[in-house]
Parts: C-alpha cells; structure tokens; sequence
C-alpha cells in the first residue's frame, strides 16, 4: 500500500514538473527573443525567469500533535516549485520615462503538504499574474499603478500583500507571490527627503484589504548615519480579519551608527494601531516594536557578525473594553535576513505571526568566502499575555529554537541554502498542542534567474 502511495505521488510530481517545464521552455525562448528589441530609439524590453524550489522534512509536527489537517501525522515532507517570468518595459522621450512590468507565477505543493498542516495542502497549485503595473517618472517624481511590489523600512508593517496560503497560490515557504494588487504608488525623491504616497490592495489571505497612507524617510544615499522614517496609514474594505478602521503610526530608524564605532549598527522601530474597529466598535490599543542591535569584526578572518534582538507585540488584557492585542499586519520575509519578519523556522514560520508575542534573538554570522556564510540562531519565545488566538493557557512561556544555515550564493543569479531547526516547546505550547515533543525540521531552498 505505501509502494502503491508512494508510486502514485511521484507520478503527479511528474506530471506537474513536466507541465512547468513545457511553460517555462516558451518563456526562455521569448526571454531570447525580447533581447533583440533591447535599446532602440530609446525603448527597451527586459526578460527574466526565476526559479524557486524548496525541499522540507519535519518530525514532531507541531510539538507531537501532528498536521492540523491531519492530527497524528507527526513527521511530513514537502516540496514546493515555482517559475516567475517577468517582462520590463521602458520607454524614455527627454526627461520623461514610461515603463512597465508584468510577472506570473507559476507553483506547485506536493509529497505531504506544507508542514504545520494549516496553510498550504499537497496539490495546491497556481498559476497567476504577480506584478502587473505600469508607470511614469518625471524628476523627483515616480508614480506606478497596478500589482506591485512595496515595502516600508525592512517590511516590519508594510511588506508583503500576499501570505501564499492555500490553493490559491499553490505555496507558502518559497514565497513566489509579493505583489499588492490593483495598487497605486506615487514616490517624490526631493534628496536627502523622500516620500511615498500608497494606495495598496491585499489578496484574499490577508482579508482583500484597501491600505492607504504616506511613508516619509532620509536617503539612504545622503545620510552617513543611517536612516529615519515615519508612517501613517488607514486599512479600508477589509473583510474577515476585522481590521477595517484600523490607523496605523510608526517610527523606525536603520543602519544607525555611532560615531568612533565603525562596524555597528542599530535597527528599531515602534507601531501604534488606533482608530476604532468598523466591525466591533472597540479601539485599537495594540501597540509593538523591536529594538535591534549588530557589530562585525570586518577585519578578522571569515569577518563574523554577532546580532541581538528584542521583539515585543502587545496581547490582549481581558480588564480592557480596547482591542489590546497588537495585529501583525503585512510583515513580510527576507528583507535583511531570514529572521526579517518570520522569527524562527518553526515559531515563525508556524505559530507566531508577530502577534501577542515577545521573541529574542541571538544570532552569529561569518563568512568563510565572499560567496559562502554559515548562521546559528537562538531564539526565546514568548506569549505576551496568556491566551493563544482565543485559548486561554496558564503561562506564557512559549518555546526556545535553534536555526542552523548554509548559505552559497556563487551569483547575482544563484542562491542556495541548507537549513536545520530545532524547537523544544514550554508550558504555553504544550497546553495548546497537548504534546509536548521537540520539532525539528530540515529544508533546502533554491533561487535562480534565468536572463
């Protein structure tokens, strides 16, 4: 009978590589035509595969409890694959430039399913536009329309309008989807201030949310010292995650650097949620931030880097008529690291969504080669207040978890890693899951584009 599973699942592995591998066959052959247009009177046409793919093996599913879809099923495999044609457009006439870029997704979930069993089933595929937006730059003036990419600051709030859940999107941890759909950006870039002026639109997974704001921020470009920035913005429209009426203020600062101390830096930044739930009526009180310090010793040998960070998201205290509980938002990943925004690969990836929640993390990089980097993570999980999406639990204590990586990036082109991680749940988790047994996951990940 498992032969008879085993053989059965292969064959729609099969079936489905064969059908990315016919798609993406017309794509580089376009990709090659479209080069020959390239810088005529002005004009150009870009075009560019990515392919991404990821290989997971995990045991102690959910600290013992097993797949949510399916309890008891403690160890699963999954293999998640994505193709991402994209096509750029740009026409200059004097100071005036059109462009346009346009991607599609193409991605796939097989063998077991995504690991925690909530988010993404084995079969789940897609094939969808990303990025569809045109634009028009004039000066200091950028403005674009349609699905897009933008984030704010390393996408601690404002960083990702799609979460890749479900049959919709066919994956979650390669992340193929990252457009806002049906958007509108408009940026002015008055050095050393600039701004933006947003308009965005979530998927689905995100309650099909309208965000509307400005982002204000130094240039990277002028400043020495590092980076500032505010940001306000309103949710509108929102649907199933009663976050309409939502008003959403933060400060952070980046790359900040001390005078006389030469290799470090400092990270941070504070939200507030306010306004009033157009659903419930009650104030949003949520408050979160996360200060975040590193110092490399460049001139040793294989340059190693040692980071701290403190990360704290408001819970919801029952004596209170507000809404308490900070939301996590658009958050989104691999802004600066793996741990930007999804804080550990199985508390992170799985558990907490930078939601009542307060994570440390240790981590210590170095790079034997330009090319090369080996990472260990430690973090410490807990709950702000005790409750976990509704249960209510007698301690806060959450988890501790250890992340290992290999890293090999040869490439722009090519980015590869190997990664371990161990998680050993505490009193929080194991009233939530009933179980109490360690999770330990092994992945690999692969990027590469083809141009």
């Amino acid at each position: 009978m498992h032969d008879t599973t085993l053989t059965h699942k292969l064959k729609i592995i099969s079936h489905r590589l064969f059908f990315h591998c016919i798609t993406l066959s017309l794509i580089l052959v376009a990709s090659l035509e479209a080069r020959e247009f390239s810088d005529r009177d002005g004009r150009s046409i870009s075009a560019e595969v990515q392919f991404l793919g990821g290989l997971q093996y995990g045991t102690g599913i959910n600290f013992g409890y097993g797949a949510i879809d399916t309890p008891g099923e403690t160890k699963r495999a999954t293999l998640s694959v994505a193709a991402k044609p994209k096509i750029g457009l740009s026409w200059e006439l004097d100071a005036l430039e059109l462009y346009s870029d346009f991607s599609m997704v193409a991605a796939t979930t097989t063998l077991d399913g995504e690991l925690s069993g909530a988010i993404v089933r084995s079969g789940d595929q897609a094939v969808e536009t990303d990025s569809t937006k045109i634009g028009l730059r004039y000066g200091v003036f950028d403005f674009s329309v349609g699905g897009q990419e933008f984030t704010v600051g390393d996408g601690f709030v404002i960083g990702d309008g799609n979460f890749n859940k479900g049959d919709a999107d066919g994956q979650y941890w390669i992340g193929a989807f990252s457009a806002w759909r049906n958007s509108a950006v408009l940026r002015v870039d008055t050095s050393p201030i600039k701004a933006d002026f947003f308009w965005l639109r979530t998927d689905d997974d995100l309650g099909d949310a309208r965000v509307g704001g400005i982002n204000i921020e130094t240039s990277a470009q002028v400043s020495r010292r590092g980076t500032l920035g505010l940001m306000y913005a309103s949710i509108f429209d929102e649907e199933g995650l009663s976050l309409e009426g939502m008003k959403v203020f933060s400060v952070r600062g980046a790359d900040i650097r001390i005078p006389g101390v030469r290799h470090m830096k400092f990270f941070g930044e504070y939200v507030m949620e306010r306004g009033r739930s157009d659903l419930t009526g009650k104030k949003n009180q949520g408050n979160a931030w996360y200060i975040e310090g590193n110092y490399q010793w460049a001139n040793f040998s294989w340059r190693p880097a040692l980071f701290y960070r403190y990360s704290r998201f408001s819970g919801e205290k029952s004596e209170t008529d507000a809404t308490e509980e900070y939301r996590g938002l658009f958050f989104t990943i691999f802004k600066r690291d793996w741990d930007t925004w999804y804080q550990g690969e199985v508390a992170g990836e799985f558990h907490l969504f930078n939601q009542n929640q307060i994570s440390q993390m240790a981590k210590v990089k170095v790079f034997p080669r330009s090319d090369l980097s080996l990472g260990f993570w430690y973090y410490s999980h807990d709950l702000d207040t005790p409750h976990y999406f509704g249960k209510n639990v007698s301690d806060t204590d959450w988890s501790d978890e250890i992340n290992l990586a290999v890293e090999y990036f040869p490439t722009k082109n090519l980015y590869t890693y190997l990664g371990f991680a161990w998680a050993r749940p505490h009193q929080a988790a194991t009233e939530v899951f009933e179980s109490d047994d360690d999770t330990f996951v092994i992945q690999t990940y692969i990027s590469f584009t083809y141009q």
